[in-house]
């Protein structure tokens, strides 16, 4: 377990330390989450994609159900709309269906995997991506008002517009509870795009999640 900590901490630092042409961006996240039933679950996402070096910014609004009756995850359902703010040179609407399952456990230490699939419109354009990722994460004490959550993920993309994987996608970062419903995620991401622009992308990401 270490050893895997210790690779994704390793890829993220040779990604940033990178002296190859890259995009560097901001992404703020809200997540409102709202549970009528003990086995389902709904949510809201708006979140936006700020260029730090350029003019570029898109804005995301998501809606999905989860399904919470599996014993070691959960299913997922929904809709989202990119576009951009600046002009009109992108618009995309994206249908997401994901399961989320547990694959180890032990101690305070978990290992998650969620495997997704995207059927796409890209500027009217159908394609689908398939979505695998790996989530290792520290359990936070319950009993601790502000307990740390650090974490690690790594992710594969296929893409359907090349036939063959486009992506990899890391992050480093931590979640926290903070008071009432908050809490809030604080992480570093990495992407190289091997098939598309930018071809190497940092950001810096901030989620605050409201459950109710």
């Amino acid at each position: 377990m270490r050893r895997a900590r210790g690779l994704a901490a390793l890829f993220l630092f040779a990604a940033f330390a990178s002296s190859r042409a890259q995009t560097n961006e901001i992404w703020p996240e809200i997540d409102v989450y709202w549970q009528p039933a003990e086995h389902q679950r709904t949510m809201l996402e708006l979140s936006s994609s700020v260029d730090q070096e350029g003019p570029k910014r898109q804005d995301t609004a998501g809606l999905y159900q989860d399904y919470l009756f599996l014993p070691r995850g959960y299913l997922r359902g929904g809709y989202r709309y990119t576009f951009s703010t600046r002009d009109a040179s992108y618009r995309e609407s994206r249908l997401v269906g994901e399961a989320v399952l547990r694959v180890f456990s032990r101690g305070m230490v978990r290992l998650v995997n969620r495997a997704r699939l995207e059927m796409r419109w890209v500027n009217g354009d159908p394609s689908y991506r398939v979505r695998e990722r790996l989530h290792l994460q520290r359990i936070p004490p319950t009993q601790r008002w502000f307990g740390l959550a650090p974490y690690g993920t790594f992710e594969v993309y296929y893409d359907s517009r090349y036939g063959a994987i486009s992506r990899l996608a890391g992050r480093i970062g931590s979640e926290a509870r903070l008071f009432g419903p908050a809490s809030v995620d604080l992480y570093a991401a990495r992407q190289d795009n091997l098939r598309d622009t930018p071809k190497y992308l940092n950001a810096i990401g901030v989620t605050v999640k409201l459950v109710f």
